[in-house]
């Protein structure tokens, strides 16, 4: 059975680079450890001689035409919270 510990909580706060309130890592830890769980459950279902299913629908997924159209994006500069002139400022990924 996997536990959801400190120490991971700790792991996955650093790589997502957020800070958590102690009432955030223990509600976190509970979801973690509910999703484990279930997780834990679906390993118990007997599957032998099932198909594995790629897409829960059948047939064919029916395709759009190929075509061309036009984009100038205009639409996403108007909208865009912070702009200088016609380029779109976002904040640096840089560390």
């Amino acid at each position: 059975m996997v536990k959801v510990t400190e120490e991971l909580l700790d792991h996955l706060q650093e790589l997502a680079r957020i800070g958590l309130t102690e009432a955030e890592r223990k509600k976190l830890k509970e979801d973690l450890q509910e999703i484990l769980d279930y997780m834990r459950m679906l390993d118990e279902v007997n599957v032998e001689g099932v198909e594995p299913m790629y897409t829960p629908i059948e047939g064919e997924a029916p395709l759009r035409k190929d075509e061309v159209r036009a984009f100038d994006g205009s639409s996403i500069r108007e909208n865009f919270p912070e702009r200088e002139g016609n380029h779109l400022v976002v904040p640096p990924i840089l560390g």
